[in-house]
């Protein structure tokens, strides 16, 4: 982890400002809920008309339109993250295999180097965009909620601080789980990826020996075997939504 880091050094105003987008639009998400529960106790608990209301709701609506474009903002911050850290990598790496040589990369599968250098690097966009930033953020903005909610009702606050640690408590066991499948389902990607690229390059030499049937068959069990790996991947990723959001309603 510590190395992923290291390569968005030089991405720190990119990821200051995904964060500073972030922390304002979560300090929206608590003044929407603030002004969305003055409207809901002014028209049914103090029997307010829609002239009295008008400013709420006017104040909803703008904070609305805020939220909106903070969050396009911290999009835009963390996807340009994710692309300068992916461009830098991909060129490292195709620098570092030239540096190498033709002897190592006629000893590698290029199926397996074009899945490193297109799949693998890819896969981080996540990692630079999404969850790099809400890990600041997951600790921010509920300090933030508490700080809000604490003056308001102690034991509402209490029930938060008690609770909210137990989501990310599960989301690190589910990843810990998931993460052999993840890496086991990558695998399987590679080898898929190079074993077809080098049945399309020796695809004449199958077919004058009359073994393209055989190997057809091989690349479809390598599908399969591919299918039932990401199958895996997804079922851990429906399952840890259904336990958080259990975990949530239950909080």
């Amino acid at each position: 982890m510590k190395r992923l880091i290291a390569l968005a050094r030089d991405s720190r105003t990119a990821f200051a400002a995904t964060v500073l987008f972030g922390f304002l639009g979560g300090l929206t998400t608590i003044a929407q809920a603030w002004f969305f529960s003055g409207v809901v106790a002014g028209a049914f608990l103090q029997h307010a008309d829609l002239t009295a209301l008008r400013p709420l709701l006017a104040a909803l609506l703008g904070i609305i339109l805020l939220r909106a474009l903070l969050t396009t903002a911290t999009e835009m911050a963390s996807r340009g993250i994710a692309v300068r850290v992916k461009n830098d990598l991909r060129a490292r790496l195709l620098h570092h295999i030239e540096q190498l040589g033709p002897a190592y990369t006629a000893s590698e599968r290029t199926g397996s180097l074009t899945t490193a250098l297109v799949e693998g690097i890819e896969a981080l966009d996540a990692y630079y965009s999404q969850y790099l930033p809400q890990l600041l953020l997951a600790a921010l903005v509920p300090l933030s909620i508490l700080f809000f909610v604490f003056p308001k009702d102690w034991l509402s606050g209490l029930i938060l601080l008690l609770t909210a640690p137990l989501i990310p408590l599960f989301m690190y066991l589910i990843g810990k789980g998931a993460e052999s499948i993840t890496r086991r389902q990558y695998s399987t990607l590679s080898r898929l990826s190079a074993h077809f690229l080098d049945s399309l390059q020796g695809l004449t030499t199958l077919k004058l020996f009359g073994r393209s049937q055989s190997h057809a068959q091989k690349v479809a069990e390598a599908s399969n075997r591919f299918r039932d790996a990401t199958l895996a991947v997804l079922r851990i990723t429906f399952l840890s939504a259904l336990a958080l959001e259990l975990l949530a309603v239950l909080s």
